[in-house]
């Protein structure tokens, strides 16, 4: 193992706030690499160099004059896995330090022995990122014909059924900066779930996919529910949440995926709801199937001639005309206007586009509309 700059300078310094004196640390070819004395670091320590190569305890240098590079002190070999990796090299008198011999050993050992275990766990998790990303992103095909049991050496066990959840944000606000809360999702949702080694994580831009060994939804919607209450967004940004409708296990992942970002989908376009399951969704199944091209040329075609602008201030009132079920009153009560005025638009909107919002067989045209206008924006 070779000791990193960063890892040396910590070892430094903890050993120096302990025993108060100048301590230096040299790699495996007596080069300092980290010393309470700037000025030292980069140059060559042959007493270093003579413990290395001859395997010493320890080397007591007397003199400043004994060992070119090196001061009068103590230094020592630290191990790790049964081998030289380092020595530290503590400035005094041997009845200064002798008391503490045990403790710098003990000290600057475990300090490499939690870096090394950091340095594995981070490796591990950029193997588990990387196996989720070939699993769930479809860009590398075929897999090897081992893949799910190269998932158990790194801790990934695809033989577990889990459930998909997917989960976004969504804000009204230009100030808002909801990134910085997707970036503490996964640990809070770690910290909500009982048994966080059986749950898989995915990160991606603008989402966090869970996958949990669970069945019913009465679970996924609490677990939300408090990931909501921890997160403390601000009135500005929603959390919004996409479900599968089964667990799935192996390769099936890949399915619970795509359904819940369906049902995020839905979410996402809907004013009333933060959460839709995928048995739910009714055109939300097709719409994520549907190029952008297509959806901008039938938005296009139902307002043909008419300004972006004004298309969307007939969205926002088409919206609200439909979540109210086409209540004439219910609608001008939400919108703060008269009954009059919103029959005057309605009636506007049908000599624009040929189409009459409050016809039944009219009603799907403009909430296909709607759902595209929404995935466009």
């Amino acid at each position: 193992m070779k000791i990193s700059v960063d890892i040396a300078r910590t070892i430094v310094r903890e050993i120096s706030n302990t025993i108060h004196q100048n301590v230096n640390l040299m790699d495996d070819s007596g080069c300092i690499i980290a010393s309470t004395n700037p000025a030292r670091t980069g140059t060559f320590h042959v007493g270093a160099q003579k413990i290395i190569e001859e395997q010493l305890e320890y080397l007591t240098i007397n003199t400043d004059e004994e060992y070119e590079g090196a001061k009068l002190g103590i230094n020592m070999p630290i191990y790790f896995g049964g081998e030289i990796v380092g020595v530290l090299g503590i400035s005094g008198e041997w009845n200064q330090i002798k008391p503490y011999i045990d403790l710098i050993r003990k000290t600057s050992e475990t300090l490499l022995m939690n870096f090394y275990l950091q340095k594995r766990e981070d490796e591990i998790q950029k193997e588990q990122n990387q196996y989720m990303y070939d699993l769930l992103s479809g860009n590398v095909e075929p897999l090897p014909k081992d893949f799910i049991s190269m998932g158990k050496l790194i801790g990934i066990d695809l033989s577990v059924a889990r459930r998909c959840v997917c989960i976004s944000l969504k804000w009204d606000s230009s100030d808002a900066k909801p990134h910085m809360f997707l970036n503490q999702m996964e640990q809070i949702l770690k910290q909500l779930w009982d048994y966080p080694e059986q749950s898989l994580f995915y990160r991606e831009t603008d989402q966090v996919s869970i996958f949990l060994p669970v069945e019913k939804d009465e679970v996924i919607e609490r677990l939300i529910g408090q990931l909501a209450e921890r997160l403390k967004l601000p009135d500005s940004v929603y959390l919004k949440a996409g479900v599968d409708d089964q667990a799935f296990d192996g390769m099936g992942l890949r399915k619970g995926k795509v359904r819940a970002e369906k049902s995020l989908k839905a979410a996402m376009a809907s004013p009333q709801k933060d959460v839709f399951y995928y048995h739910e969704l009714t055109i939300g199944v097709f719409i994520s199937e549907i190029p952008d091209h297509s959806k901008q040329e039938y938005v296009k075609r139902i307002f043909t001639g008419v300004e972006e602008a004004e298309i969307q201030h007939w969205m926002e009132m088409l919206e609200v005309f439909y979540s109210c079920e086409g209540s004439i009153t219910r609608t001008a009560e939400k919108m703060f206007i008269h009954k009059n005025t919103l029959q005057y638009q309605l009636k506007k909107l049908m000599a624009a586009t040929g189409y009459d919002p409050r016809s039944l067989s009219n009603a799907a045209i403009y909430q296909n509309a709607l759902w595209f206008w929404k995935e466009l924006h």
